[in-house]
């Protein structure tokens, strides 16, 4: 099943055009036996983006496993963010493989990503838990060096509030006022998050399309293309 979405411009120079397309996963949970089944879809993608929870609970080990097992998928680049459920040790591999977009930034082909790990508390139940005003400090410090005016793309765990994305079982609003704030105050062009397995979709905030590409661990995961014109958002599922 697929849903599209067009709206906001976008970046890579071909043939005279910008574009660039991106293969998005989230909520994988250690759940990795799938994602040689990619192989195909990533064929014609740019970039593979990870918004969090790569593991279960996992550690220095489990990322590994993880992130090894994307190295046969045609060597595409691999950017990432932590998730609620992912140890510290998640975040640090992440780091030294200079895959992180937790607080920094990395350019690739002209498009800047930025990004947040972890999720807003839960009273400490799980390791990757962040509050509202280390979220706003975490994305502040990820523009640092970058060019005013730049493409961004964002990536964190959690969910923009008060959005189709952020919606739990269903009824209430959970996402993080500060990561609102921070697409409305800097519009990028495309927001993807993850963290509400329930709220897979794909919304809008001013002229910043979000996306929530749902549990990789169900086989889940989204296709985006951004354009000179346009974002156009694929959800599909293995």
């Amino acid at each position: 099943m697929t849903k599209e979405i067009s709206g906001v411009q976008f970046i890579r120079f071909i043939m005279g055009q910008m574009r660039m397309k991106l293969l998005v996963l989230a909520d994988i949970h250690g759940r990795i036996q799938r994602i040689p089944s990619l192989a195909q879809k990533v064929q014609d993608c740019d970039v593979i983006v990870l918004a969090g929870d790569i593991t279960h609970f996992g550690g220095r080990q489990e990322a590994f496993e993880a992130l090894s097992a994307f190295a046969p998928l045609r060597g595409k680049p691999v950017l990432a963010v932590h998730g609620n459920c992912d140890y510290p040790a998640v975040r640090d591999v992440l780091q030294e493989q200079y895959l992180s977009l937790h607080g920094c930034f990395r350019e690739l082909q002209g498009m800047v990503f930025v990004g947040a790990g972890g999720s807003l508390g839960h009273s400490g139940a799980t390791p990757g838990e962040a509050g509202e005003s280390e979220f706003s400090k975490i994305l502040e410090r990820s523009l640092a060096g970058v060019v005013p005016g730049s493409r961004l793309v964002l990536v964190t765990h959690q969910p923009a509030w008060g959005t189709d994305l952020d919606v739990q079982f269903f009824v209430q609003h959970t996402g993080s006022r500060s990561i609102r704030s921070f697409i409305e105050d800097h519009q990028p062009l495309l927001a993807v998050s993850g963290h509400m397995h329930e709220a897979r979709g794909v919304d809008r905030l001013g002229s910043t399309i979000l996306v929530n590409p749902g549990p990789f661990r169900n086989g889940c995961y989204a296709i985006i293309e951004i354009t000179q014109t346009e974002v156009q958002a694929r959800l599909g599922s293995l």
